[in-house]
């Protein structure tokens, strides 16, 4: 993976905050939709990009899509991140309420009864 790969995805808003939830862990493609309140074309526009670039990668796991950063996370995507996240600044704050959001959804999920796949909510059930 390119250096400019990196900044590509880093500097659009849109998918900083993906990378940024992907990094806490896999998310199916509903989640992402609905902590980032974007439509379905516009996510996928989004995903199809970074899939593209070889930053994200997505598995089917029965009627969900999930996806997850392709490990080992690059230095500079992991170092850049690191950064934005101890920034004091309204994008860097969004990262941090996002994250807030994603650990609210996946505690939701785990106490519901529904089949969400162990990569996002463990062995609980969830979606």
């Amino acid at each position: 993976m390119e250096a400019s790969d990196i900044y590509k995805c880093i500097a659009d808003p849109q998918r900083l905050r993906i990378i940024n939830l992907l990094n806490a862990g896999p998310l199916c493609v509903c989640h992402l939709q609905d902590i980032l309140d974007a439509t379905q074309v516009k996510m996928s526009k989004q995903l199809a990009g970074m899939k593209q670039l070889g930053i994200i990668e997505a598995k089917r796991e029965g009627t969900w899509m999930i996806y997850s950063l392709i490990l080992p996370i690059d230095g500079l995507l992991k170092s850049n991140l690191s950064y934005l996240l101890k920034a004091d600044c309204v994008e860097c704050n969004q990262l941090q309420q996002d994250l807030i959001t994603r650990q609210k959804i996946v505690d939701a999920l785990a106490q519901s009864t529904s089949d969400c796949p162990k990569s996002v909510c463990g062995d609980t059930a969830c979606c």
